[in-house]
């Protein structure tokens, strides 16, 4: 059996069935991205290990489960390492080919690593605004601040995946319910709602008198799901209870109390936090003489670090990005004037193993074709006279 499963893995015809469902995969992401949108697609097709497909006219949707990227890049992995074991044995004359084996291997192996710990915010800075997170422009999260005297608040955040009708959170004097939860929905004044609008309303808060209307999912690149939430919040002492409206549209939190402590609440987007900090000193944005074309932008920003006590001025251009404790900042954009930047925030810790097997399959090409060319040219000399 060990035997049967070993030849199976290490199998041609194994390698050519995952390549032809590898175009597949990609066949049906790229029709599923009309109504999915590029980042879903990327998540639910090559990040997962299972791609639900959903099929189906009108309203007959049904979810059929497919082999993921993970899935498949994995089982491409074991292949090409099966085989090695089974059919290649090293000598000089297959050192070329072993070198595009070990890239193409390297290659599969860094997307997986960047699947599972790459991630990609962004940072936005006011000229003179010093930061220190950054935000994912497509994961919210459910904020619960705890204020206390001394001027410091506690934090409790409740990422997206837990949003969920009915989902209950407990904290000290109350329980946090989410009665409803809109991925993403229009929120309008109470006269502008239609027959469409949800029948549930706030009954605290400053979202009294707004309805809301859910919409489908984003799938534009410029523009964000609109996540939309009512929250209950029941107190332990019997006190009555009180329902706010909450979503990422609507800037700030919102207060209560419970058992004279003070508290707050919001939907944001999610952050991710830096142990330094980030101040834009000034903002440059040129453009070509006469026009409105931009030439070229760039921030000038002071990069403050309490713990090892760093405190140097940087710049930050197009092709030009900062790097810094396992993160990188590109010039993304600008906003309020040119007043603000906006810079795209990536952690990647595999971020060099795509050069690094480039590389060696580049080195190994031309090791076989340069060992193909000896050959050819030996081949072609005369034979010597005597």
């Amino acid at each position: 059996m060990i035997r049967t499963v070993g030849k199976f893995l290490s199998s041609l015809r194994l390698t050519v069935f995952l390549l032809g469902y590898s175009m597949v995969l990609i066949f049906i992401a790229t029709v599923s991205q009309v109504h999915l949108g590029i980042h879903e697609v990327v998540e639910q097709f090559f990040r997962s290990w299972i791609a639900w497909w959903d099929v189906g006219p009108g309203d007959l949707v049904f979810s059929i489960p497919l082999p993921g990227g993970m899935m498949l890049g994995s089982l491409l992995i074991v292949n090409l390492l099966a085989a090695h074991g089974a059919r290649f044995r090293w000598n000089k004359g297959k050192a070329g080919m072993m070198l595009i084996h070990s890239g193409i291997l390297l290659m599969l192996i860094s997307e997986i690593a960047t699947g599972l710990l790459g991630k990609e915010a962004q940072m936005t800075v006011n000229e003179g605004q010093i930061m220190n997170y950054s935000t994912f422009p497509r994961e919210v999260e459910l904020v619960v601040i705890e204020s206390a005297g001394d001027g410091m608040d506690t934090v409790h955040a409740i990422p997206q995946s837990r949003l969920k009708d009915g989902a209950e959170f407990p904290f000290p004097g109350f329980m946090l319910r989410i009665d409803k939860h809109f991925e993403n929905a229009d929120i309008v004044a109470e006269e502008e709602a239609g027959a469409d609008a949800d029948p549930m309303r706030a009954t605290d808060g400053s979202a009294v008198g707004l309805a809301v209307r859910r919409k489908p999912r984003e799938t534009a690149m410029d523009r964000r799901d609109l996540a939309t939430g009512f929250v209950s919040i029941m107190p332990d002492g019997g006190e009555a209870l009180r329902r706010l409206l909450l979503s990422n549209a609507m800037p700030g939190t919102q207060a209560f109390t419970v058992a004279g402590k003070s508290w707050k609440v919001a939907i944001r987007q999610a952050r991710l936090y830096h142990p330094f900090s980030i101040k834009l000193l000034d903002f440059s944005h040129d453009r070509y003489l006469g026009t409105n074309v931009p030439k070229n932008f760039s921030s000038k920003i002071r990069l403050l670090n309490p713990e090892s006590g760093e405190d140097r001025e940087d710049l930050i251009y197009m092709n030009h990005p900062l790097r810094y404790q396992g993160f990188t900042f590109y010039q993304a954009g600008f906003a309020n004037n040119d007043t603000t930047t906006i810079f795209q925030v990536v952690k990647n810790p595999a971020w060099t193993l795509p050069y690094i097997s480039c590389a060696m399959v580049s080195a190994g090409l031309l090791w076989v074709f340069s060992s193909h060319l000896r050959k050819a040219i030996s081949r072609r000399k005369p034979n010597a006279v005597p």
